[in-house]
């Protein structure tokens, strides 16, 4: 007893050191540079290693502890292909037109992996599924804290090679806004999740006690840790707002009332829970947090649309000289913003099923980039057409399997009436997926590599949870 007991204690402090990576994840530009990509693989898998020892040496993969699910093993299954696909890219039975890229690129997906079956090994009980989702919500409340303490100071330095100025858009530690408003709305949605599982627990106790004792009720939850989780959501939709992202936050409004109806359709108890919680978000956050930290410019950044361009083009421009100023940049407009994908498409016409290499875009997209488009693109701000274009349509057609099972998932979850945390769970990755296929329609986060782990730790969250309780026993280990 006391052996197994030894094994769990370091099966907790692996998750947690997994949870510290995560919130490191970001800190370094998103994990966006070579060294931070091999290092955070590392970790992964140097955990993943130390739990399956653990599992073999230990015994603590017991007959009553909870298995992954035929379709968590296929999810898997469909990451370890595309790694597999991305790496025959590099063989000569495959293409690429940046070998190192590629290199880089599936070094990504090998983190990807290992961190999908990290989760489905380490995450075995509802109270360390809380705990996970709470260490992302942790993260984004870092990172949502760093990005106001540096909006606010206007500065413009320099962190990593790359030049920041602050005070117009928030961007944190990321390499660019849009990305940081993705990462906001990943780590709100593990919030959301903790928030609903907490108030469907509530409701497990004694019938009629919140009519008989409202005002005991009230104080009982300000003094509660949902109030936390409640500011510490407050403070992730502050920095979503800094960060003037037009597609984050209208994702933030659609995936949040999209997810409140399915919430409120689906499950009976949650559906008062549910309410109060989006009509909170909507009243207190956006409309009076959000007049105070610029609402408004948001929506004058949405309004920015081809006739400003034209009347803007209308002006002669003068070459910059030592006695004017040089040119304002101004908003990009739907044609700019759109350009690079029907551009894209001309490649992936040409190699719809090998693609140019996985993570070659840029240097394949210069010969078929359009001379009269102002601005240099380095992405095609979709991640659609990007990944197709990278990895072909095969690759893009794993990546739509692994989403699609994980709805499919997600859905089934919400439909266990006898588990609240199941629905919160489904809830909050529900929201996180839809954000996250709504923003990739016109931002690149998926090329981002914290942004892709951390959607990549919410799908293997879905996935751990058992579909069926067997025993009490699981949800305290």
């Amino acid at each position: 007893m006391k052996k197994f007991s030894w094994a769990q204690q370091a099966e907790r402090g692996l998750l947690g050191f997994f949870m510290v990576a995560l919130v490191w994840l970001p800190l370094p530009l998103a994990s966006n540079r070579q060294w931070a990509v091999a290092l955070f693989a590392a970790i992964v898998w140097l955990l993943l290693a130390a739990g399956g020892l653990l599992r073999l040496n230990a015994s603590t993969a017991r007959a009553d502890a909870p298995r992954t699910s035929w379709g968590g093993h296929l999810v898997l299954a469909l990451l370890v292909l595309l790694t597999a696909w991305t790496s025959l890219q590099l063989t000569r039975f495959g293409y690429t037109e940046d070998a190192h890229e590629t290199r880089i690129y599936a070094l990504r997906c090998i983190g990807y992996v290992g961190a999908f079956w990290l989760v489905q090994l380490l995450v075995t009980s509802d109270r360390r599924r809380m705990a996970l989702l709470a260490g992302l919500l942790g993260a984004g409340v870092v990172q949502a804290l760093i990005a106001m303490v540096l909006f606010s100071g206007s500065a413009q330095y320099e962190y990593l090679g790359s030049s920041f100025a602050q005070g117009t858009r928030a961007t944190g530690t990321f390499p660019q806004a849009d990305a940081l408003a993705n990462y906001m709305l990943l780590t709100f949605s593990a919030g959301l999740a903790v928030m609903l599982m907490q108030m469907g627990a509530a409701r497990t106790g004694p019938p009629g006690r919140a009519r008989q004792h409202r005002l005991h009720a009230a104080i009982e939850f300000m003094m509660s840790g949902k109030m936390v989780v409640r500011l510490m959501l407050i403070t992730l939709v502050i920095a979503l707002v800094l960060t003037r992202s037009r597609m984050g936050n209208g994702a933030f409004f659609l995936g949040l009332l999209l997810v409140a109806a399915w919430v409120m359709a689906r499950s009976p108890d949650l559906r008062k829970s549910a309410a109060i919680l989006v009509v909170s978000l909507l009243v207190v956050d956006l409309v009076v947090i959000g007049q105070w930290v610029g609402l408004s410019k948001v929506l004058n950044r949405m309004e920015a649309t081809e006739i400003a361009a034209e009347a803007a083009s209308a002006v002669p421009l003068e070459p910059a000289t030592a006695t004017t100023a040089p040119p304002v940049r101004r908003e990009e407009t739907l044609e700019e913003r759109t350009r690079p994908v029907r551009d894209t498409l001309a490649m992936i016409r040409e190699r719809p099923w090998t693609g140019f290499g996985g993570g070659a875009f840029y240097n394949a997209f210069t010969r078929y980039k359009v001379e009269s488009l102002p601005l240099p693109y380095n992405h095609a701000h979709n991640d659609y057409v990007e990944i197709a274009a990278d990895v072909g349509l095969p690759g893009l057609l794993l990546l739509g399997g692994v989403a699609l099972l994980t709805a499919l998932r997600a859905i089934q979850l919400m439909q266990d009436r006898s588990s609240p945390h199941a629905r919160g769970v489904a809830a909050g990755v529900g929201m996180g997926l839809i954000c996250a296929l709504l923003h990739a329609l016109v931002d690149l986060n998926l090329q981002i590599n914290a942004n892709a782990m951390v959607l990549t730790v919410l799908l293997a969250v879905v996935w751990s949870v058992p579909t069926k309780r067997t025993t009490t026993s699981l949800r305290s280990r």
